[in-house]
């Protein structure tokens, strides 16, 4: 089963912060306990949050116009086949079906 995404508010997050703390000094002391070295990383708790998030990401966009071969090159992702088509079939469902299916190798003979 899929676990649920949870929706947290800031103080449900800084209790997720204070117990994978806990549970990180838990997991430091077992292995000081058992003679493994780990290189303790600082952590600056006064550090806010704006210092990290730019409020202005938009600035860091480089505008890029489109030429006409990029719109080519983007639309010819979604082109397909313009020989081939959906038939409904008898007892409902659709199959796919090649225009010129007797004369194209490339079309299978689909009956």
């Amino acid at each position: 089963m899929k676990p649920r995404a949870t929706i947290h508010d800031l103080n449900s997050l800084r209790q997720v912060i204070r117990e994978l703390q806990e549970e990180n000094n838990n997991l430091k002391k077992l292995l000081v306990e058992n003679g493994i070295s780990y290189e303790d990383a600082e952590i600056n708790e006064d550090e806010s949050v704006s210092d990290v998030y730019d409020e202005d990401q938009g600035s860091r966009i480089v505008p890029v116009i489109p030429t006409e071969d990029m719109a080519k090159k983007f639309f010819g992702y979604f082109w397909g086949r313009t020989d081939v088509y959906a038939k409904r079939g008898k007892n409902g469902g659709y199959f796919p079906q090649c225009a010129s299916r007797w004369d194209n190798p490339n079309c299978p003979n689909m009956e």
